[in-house]
């Protein structure tokens, strides 16, 4: 491709600056006060108004000035007719010439004179003498049709910026063109006089009516205006700010915090059990209750904010507080508002570098979740539990972000085998994003990428990275198991084109490919299930994962009677020691099995794990060996070269690994 046209002399690499600089006048117009505000904004509304009436004016006296040019060269044309109409032709000629003396004496006159029929000048003021040809193509005009002319000099040999005048004058029966020409400095001057005094007056205008604006309304509408808005940021029962307030305050204080290098933290409180005060005492002893609190957060430190950011719910964004600094007030103000009858529950996080607003506010929030779930009673500062907790930052979402846009993805395979046959039914595809990115692995990727919303962007980077992998690792006859996240499933809704065109795309038949789907859908799963019946229509196999964990297994089975069921590694790990993991891990194989699914075990590490699967036998009306297939560290790690179809279990049994 080449570069990208622009105009000449266009700076193109400005629009950023521009945008930027544009982006900044309109911060700094918003942070002036209303009053202002409404000033600038009257001041320019005026002026424009006022610029369009003067262009309008000013187009309108051009035309005026030059009506009133052509109406006195129109008269003079009649004086000359008259003066025909009672003198001899040669007697005409000789008061003509006066006549146009006079004209020419005029001020700004350049040129005046009489043509005649044959366009020899005839008569003559300052200009052309008399017996000269005149080359004006605009006379030719008049003296044929008797039309008149009024506009700029077109005789070639003239200032064509001056102004002329043509109309015909009958004497004696023949036309004769009265020309007559003027400098375009005095037309110009006494129309350049009328438009100043009209933008004096426009301006006087403007100047009169910001004082008489503000002493006839715009004070009462100002004083209104700021009641409003203070109405709009603050909370009817508390008089605290409210929630808008406080995002706009939480943005602008990171920000400053950010830039200044000064520490800044969030205290998020939450009464504790205030649902049973509103339904036992009622309403108004619950309002006594927040106003309670209300004033005992704003009695704490005077650069302490305090807000309400919902029905039971408050904020306080703690100035210039560290991280131990922070650990103090709030413990005070937990024991503060226990004596005052308020148990409540606080979660606080202490701003760390680079950090922004949203992430600040989730780390809180995780932190008040936290002293909840202890009892409330008390407060959680982040730091104690971040270790446990995972919160999705700003940085991460745009991680993955980034990640689907730059296809920075890996696939690598896993081997799946038959018990009984000991050969390699397939492969599973296994997505890997790239470390750079610093996710934890796919599992993070995707539950951010729901998030965000790019969670079907993301699957479908996934399949097509595996599926050109795959047509180089795949062994022949050897099944290719991909993952779908079930809400790319539910998004779907039983339109599923786009997979089927990547399979066909890449040289696959349908029936290679085996769809797997977690059972624990947290998705609509009437939407999963149509869009599985629909790849089963077009030759998918289906394969339903994690069985034994979620709730939604058996429904799944029973509605799409899945070709394969892969059991959890947690409960296939655990059913050789644990009798209650047994159970589980028997009955749902037991379900699969009457369904006509091929059994498979996962998170197969060890021989001990092997065996016992292998040597699990069904029930009476299912002889045989119930796991009938497995996958795991111990069968097979997974790699970008896996095994071929050609090797047996046998040599991939942990003890010969």
């Amino acid at each position: 491709m080449g570069k990208p046209a622009t105009s000449p002399g266009f700076d193109a690499p400005r629009l950023p600056r521009l945008a930027a600089s544009a982006g900044g006048a309109r911060r700094r117009f918003r942070s002036l006060g209303p009053g202002t505000r409404l000033a600038i904004a009257l001041v320019l509304t005026l002026a424009a108004v006022g610029g369009g009436i003067y262009l309008v004016l000013s187009d309108q006296m051009h035309q005026d000035q030059v009506e009133n040019y052509s109406r006195l060269h129109a008269a003079d044309a009649e004086a000359i007719e008259a003066v025909a109409r009672t003198h001899s032709l040669s007697q005409t000629f000789i008061a003509t010439n006066q006549l146009l003396e006079a004209v020419d004496s005029r001020d700004g006159t350049e040129e005046t004179i009489l043509i005649g029929p044959n366009r020899v000048v005839r008569a003559s003021g300052a200009g052309a003498p008399v017996g000269s040809s005149d080359g004006n193509p605009n006379t030719l005009s008049v003296l044929r049709e008797g039309s008149s002319f009024a506009g700029n000099e077109s005789d070639p040999g003239e200032d064509s910026s001056s102004f002329e005048f043509l109309a015909p004058v009958v004497i004696q029966g023949q036309r004769y063109a009265l020309e007559t020409a003027y400098s375009s400095n005095t037309f110009n001057s006494q129309l350049g006089h009328l438009r100043t005094m009209m933008a004096l007056l426009i301006l006087l205008a403007i100047a009169a009516a910001l004082p008489a604006f503000y002493l006839f309304g715009g004070r009462s509408l100002v004083r209104s205006h700021q009641l409003a808005l203070q109405r709009a940021t603050r909370d009817g029962l508390t008089d605290l700010p409210n929630h808008r307030a406080f995002q706009d305050d939480l943005e602008l204080s990171v920000s400053l915090a950010g830039r200044n290098g000064d520490p800044l933290a969030l205290a998020l409180l939450d009464l504790d059990h205030f649902k049973q005060v509103n339904d036992r005492h009622g309403h108004p002893e619950g309002d006594a209750l927040l106003r309670r609190v209300a004033e005992i957060l704003r009695n704490g430190r005077s650069a302490d904010r305090p807000f309400r950011i919902g029905g039971d719910e408050f904020a306080v964004l703690l100035q210039k507080t560290d991280e131990e600094g922070a650990r103090t007030l709030v413990a005070r103000l937990c024991r503060t508002l226990q004596e005052a009858g308020v148990p409540v529950s606080i979660g606080v996080a202490a701003m760390r570098p680079g950090e922004d607003a949203k992430d600040l506010r989730a780390e809180a929030d995780a932190a008040l979740y936290e002293a909840k779930r202890r009892g409330g009673a008390s407060s959680t500062l982040y730091s104690d539990i971040h270790e446990n907790v995972e919160i999705t930052t700003a940085a991460k979402r745009e991680a993955v972000i980034r990640l689907v846009e730059d296809e920075s993805l890996t696939t690598v395979f896993q081997p799946i085998w038959s018990f009984d046959s000991e050969l390699l039914i397939g492969l599973e595809a296994l997505s890997r994003p790239d470390p750079a990115f610093l996710l934890a692995g796919p599992s993070e990727a995707f539950d951010i990428a729901e998030q965000v919303g790019s969670v079907h962007e993301l699957d479908e980077l996934c399949v097509a990275t595996a599926l050109r992998s795959a047509a180089v690792a795949l062994p022949p006859e050897a099944l290719l198991f991909l993952n779908l996240a079930p809400k790319t499933l539910e998004l779907d809704a039983g339109e599923v084109e786009w997979l089927t065109l990547s399979v066909e795309a890449a040289g696959f038949e349908p029936e290679r490919i085996v769809i797997e789907v977690t059972e624990r859908i947290h998705a609509r799963t009437a939407a999963v299930v149509a869009s599985l019946i629909a790849l089963r229509e077009r030759g998918f196999l289906i394969a339903l994962d994690d069985v034994g964990t979620g709730n939604a297994g058996l429904e799944m089975l029973r509605h799409i009677g899945a070709e394969y069921v892969k059991l959890d590694r947690s409960i296939v790990a655990a059913a050789p020691t644990e009798p209650n993991a047994r159970a589980v891990l028997m009955a749902m194989a037991t379900f699969a099995r009457q369904t006509g699914a091929f059994v498979i075990a996962e998170g197969i590490e060890d021989e001990e794990t092997l065996s016992f699967l292998r040597g699990l036998e069904g029930i009476e009306f299912e002889p045989g060996t119930i796991i009938q297939g497995g996958q795991g560290f111990g069968l097979g790690r997974p790699s970008a070269a896996p095994v071929g179809a050609n090797r047996r279990l046998a040599a991939r049994s942990p003890s010969s690994a």
